[in-house]
């Protein structure tokens, strides 16, 4: 039995967060070219539009107002099958996204991939991205956890991320996605970091959390995002959109 029509709708943008996009396969990170067609053709229908990165952060910190109907697109850790299936249907639609890439697939230091569904995009390969259609964003160097790791740690995680970009001479929004959408747990370590990623030029960083953002946002280094997974029927699609996640509990 399903419960969502007890969750609130919340006001807001809905950020969308996706992973992979593969012919065949639909997992709880992957959607298929033919599924997401299906969901972006429901959300143009709708009258949806995408927001770029910089316009929504420009809204959830309260200078300018959300217009009607917009999200956000996200797509985490830079899969090469997002330049693949993803960029041609963003021009196609006239949308954007933005891209949370991890960065040690750029400086050599990742481990080689051996499926073709988990090989990242290069770095000529995210150059010859439209930054209107794609814009680049941080995901962690080698997607650690940031839950376990110390804070020192986390935050040589972050200038090295940030390093590769420059040294790559790669266009990046200094924001940040936690891998695995995981967070400090102490409270005092967690709010440190907030403190040292607005030190260094990051205004935001986004978390998962399973409900649209509300704007402007009441933290911006904790800006919730939506999972869509391969296995969502379009029932499931248009729950999530409103409320955030199907279960109230």
């Amino acid at each position: 039995m399903r419960f969502h029509w007890l969750l609130p709708s919340i006001k807001g943008i809905p950020v969308l967060m996706y992973h992979r996009v593969w012919p065949g396969l639909n997992d709880g990170l992957t959607v298929t070219p033919e599924k997401l067609r299906e969901q972006w053709s429901f959300l143009r229908k709708e009258g949806y539009h995408t927001l770029s990165l910089t316009d929504f952060l420009e809204i959830a910190e309260g200078r300018k107002t959300a217009p009607e109907k917009a999200m956000l697109l996200t797509f985490d850790d830079g899969y090469r099958n997002n330049l693949t299936y993803v960029y041609p249907l963003l021009k196609e639609f006239g949308w954007c996204a933005t891209m949370f890439i991890i960065t040690d697939t750029l400086d050599g230091t990742a481990q080689s991939e051996t499926e073709a569904l988990n090989e990242k995009l290069t770095v000529e390969e995210l150059r010859s991205f439209d930054p209107a259609v794609m814009q680049l964003a941080l995901h962690g160097h080698h997607h650690e956890n940031f839950s376990n790791t110390p804070l020192k740690k986390l935050k040589e995680i972050m200038l090295q991320s940030a390093a590769v970009f420059d040294a790559a001479e790669l266009p990046f929004h200094k924001v940040l996605a936690y891998p695995y959408g995981a967070r400090p747990k102490e409270t005092a370590q967690f709010d440190e970091l907030k403190r040292w990623l607005k030190q260094e030029g990051y205004p935001a960083a986004f978390r998962i959390g399973g409900q649209v953002a509300k704007m402007p946002a009441p933290d911006m280094y904790e800006i919730r995002r939506i999972d869509i997974r391969g296995t969502d029927s379009m029932e499931d699609f248009r729950i999530k959109l409103k409320k955030g996640k199907l279960k109230p509990f």
